[in-house]
């Protein structure tokens, strides 16, 4: 299925609810979600909830359950280079670019790399740099949609964007036509659906069939390199251009490593110097210890606590849940469906996105869940995920079960009481 490309007349998306789907994050915005302020806002509600579990509790009272760790692995020898950063660039080797560029399966003597301050800058960096007005880049992703950053970038970039979930129509489209600057594939979704490699390296030579660049959407690598088998960034499908983050599934501060092909590189990281969304040596010093410190298996148990969960849920959810690596995910639109079935109704002005942000927050209130859905980004994946990595054994099988029932027991209730919803959301 194709989005609407920017600046397209085309008629409006639907979700299954009637609900206008907002192209630029591929979800139904709501009389609460109304937009990014309205999300900025809930971001800003659940950090106090969390402020409020910690201060009663302490770390007893708050999980993280987002996949994501955003730390800052700093070490005391570290303090003679963060004395200023003409001490840092004294003292820097590169250190961090060898560790990633290996780590991605890259050759030194053809890849290059920096950091970025988060993968949509070095995303952005990218297009702007790429990319010229008009030219046309085709994207693949499975199940749902790319990253918001993939689209906007090509779209700052004044290129057209067209984006496939099936493989076959992604191959037919970058055949026909114009033939596209380059080819965009997100191996893990933001909703944690996976594109195979078998997938990946046949529609890659399909773009370069027609002179494309190919250039992957890696953020989750650490978390797909764990679960699948699969090799880094670089040496998947021969990406000309791969952009890492190493706070996911890994545990560094949030930022993107962008690498690919030297003649690429020079180029992108110069506009990303000019555009100031280079990442401080602060954070290259955190990078270096988080790509060193990576280890798999913690992922991988929490992979399998998944699976148990998933398993002991499934009489409750049926089919409607599914596997996200490290993690258990319903749909928004499957979510909101669950929810109307379990309360008799056939219909509620609740929208997908504010169903899984309200679940959310009553998970985090009531159990100390921290999810995606409330403390997200605006534009993150419209999708109720509970992620087991890092604090899912912390957590515990039992009440993580016990935060499903409080989700969809609260949820339904709530169904026809807007009020409600929009407060515990942060509406003022």
């Amino acid at each position: 299925m194709a989005q609407a490309l920017e600046g397209e007349t085309t008629s409006v998306r639907r979700d299954r609810f009637g609900n206008a789907i907002d192209p630029t994050v591929g979800y139904a915005r709501g009389a609460v979600l109304a937009s990014e302020l309205a999300e900025a806002t809930r971001q800003q509600r659940a950090y106090e909830i969390i402020r409020d579990r910690y201060a009663r509790m302490g770390d007893d009272g708050v999980f993280n359950m987002t996949g994501l760790i955003r730390g800052f692995p700093l070490q005391d020898s570290d303090d003679d280079a963060m004395r200023s950063y003409v001490h840092f660039i004294a003292r820097s080797q590169g250190e961090l670019e060898t560790l990633a560029i290996a780590r991605m399966g890259g050759d030194p003597a053809v890849h290059d790399g920096f950091l970025s301050t988060r993968v949509t800058a070095g995303m952005l960096a990218t297009m702007l740099t790429v990319l010229k007005p008009g030219d046309r880049v085709v994207s693949l992703v499975a199940a749902d949609r790319s990253h918001p950053s993939v689209r906007q970038a090509v779209v700052l970039a004044q290129g057209t964007f067209e984006e496939f979930t099936d493989p076959a129509a992604f191959a037919a489209a970058v055949a026909a036509g114009v033939a596209p600057k380059a080819v965009v594939f997100t191996a893990i979704s933001p909703s944690k659906n996976h594109l195979p490699q078998a997938v990946v390296e046949a529609a890659a030579e399909a773009g370069r069939r027609r002179g494309a660049l190919v250039i992957l959407d890696d953020a989750h690598m650490a978390a797909r390199i764990s679960l699948y088998d699969e090799p880094g960034g670089l040496a998947l499908a021969g990406a000309d251009i791969a952009v890492w983050s190493l706070d996911k599934h890994l545990g560094g501060p949030r930022s993107g490593f962008v690498a690919g092909r030297r003649e690429l590189l020079g180029p992108i990281r110069a506009r990303a110097l000019g555009l100031g969304v280079e990442a401080q040596p602060a954070q290259y010093l955190a990078g270096i210890h988080a790509v060193e410190a990576f280890d798999p298996e913690p992922i991988r148990a929490a992979a399998r606590m998944s699976e148990r969960l998933l398993e002991a849920l499934r009489p409750e959810i049926g089919d409607k849940a599914y596997l996200a690596g490290a993690g258990i995910a319903v749909g928004g639109e499957d979510f909101l469906e669950l929810a109307l079935r379990r309360s008799n109704k056939q219909a509620s002005s609740v929208v997908p996105i504010e169903a899984v942000a309200y679940a959310s927050m009553r998970v985090l209130q009531e159990h100390g869940g921290v999810m995606i859905p409330a403390v997200g980004m605006p534009g993150s994946a419209c999708t109720f995920r509970i992620m087991m990595y890092p604090d899912g054994a912390r957590m515990g099988e039992e009440r993580i079960h016990a935060a499903w029932r409080t989700a969809m027991d609260g949820l339904a209730a709530a169904l026809d009481e807007p009020a409600d919803v929009a407060a515990w959301l942060g509406a003022r």
